[in-house]
């Protein structure tokens, strides 16, 4: 299982192994579930909720639409290590979805209420919001009100950006910049690269808890498979071995046809 490669102090084998199956995982459930904006899963873009969700700590919050059953799932995995238990993997499963809004005031409404709930952990005293939203989700006023409020009082806040299902999606980083908010740093990255997403996740969950305030996600298509180069990663840097990283989709599926 790679014992003797080098393993670095910012993420553990175990965690890298862990990363991986969760992308699999997650995949093979998204496919059972379904494409489509009621179930949040596209294929491809599973290391946007994987690499982001799966540190969460109890305490921290979640703002999400459609794939609150796949960030709960990626959750329980992170809090193992590893795979899931059989029922919450039927949980997952049987979760309830909800209607396309097709962005607009509903995906507004639902940003703004992730202020709220950072505005509410600062006073508290503890835990971070994770906000989700695709890039088409709002349009370029609403991204520019979100962030001016977001930025107003050093909030425990992180926003995602996902690549939007239709080409007019919003380029945050360029409405940072004509707001003038260099406090709020926009980290672009891969799509489909779970260990960089996971990476500048961690940077930037530690920089809310802090209290440096918010700090954005860019999530690009660049036509990576999450899947395929994750698991060329750990091969080629001898953390786990080609049948490990083969066995681990066999495995899962037929843990799902089992039920």
């Amino acid at each position: 299982m790679g014992s003797k490669a080098f393993e670095s102090p910012l993420i553990s084998h175990a965690r890298m192994r862990a990363l991986y199956r969760a992308l699999v995982e997650a995949r093979v459930l998204g496919e059972r579930k379904g494409r489509g904006a009621a179930t949040g899963w596209r294929r491809g873009f599973e290391a946007c909720w994987v690499g982001t969700a799966v540190d969460l700590k109890d305490g921290d919050l979640v703002s999400v639409e459609s794939a609150a059953w796949l960030v709960d799932y990626v959750r329980a995995v992170g809090a193992k290590d590893g795979s899931v238990t059989a029922a919450e993997m039927g949980r997952a499963l049987r979760a309830r979805t909800v209607k396309e809004t097709g962005g607009g005031p509903a995906a507004m409404d639902r940003m703004l209420c992730a202020v709220g709930m950072a505005m509410a952990l600062k006073a508290a005293g503890g835990g971070v919001v994770l906000a989700y939203a695709a890039s088409d989700e709002l349009t370029v006023a609403e991204w520019k009100r979100l962030l001016t409020l977001a930025n107003e009082d050093k909030l425990p806040l992180a926003i995602v950006v996902t690549p939007g299902r239709t080409p007019t999606g919003v380029d945050v980083s360029a409405v940072v910049k004509r707001l003038g908010a260099t406090s709020i740093p926009v980290i672009p990255v891969d799509a489909g690269d779970a260990v960089a997403i996971y990476r500048v996740t961690q940077e930037t969950l530690v920089r809310a808890r802090v209290g440096d305030g918010v700090a954005v996600i860019e999530c690009a298509d660049c036509g990576l498979d999450p899947v395929r180069t994750m698991g060329n990663q750990l091969v080629k840097k001898k953390i786990c071995t080609e049948h490990w990283v083969s066995e681990v989709e066999v495995r899962f599926r037929a843990r799902v046809a089992r039920g």
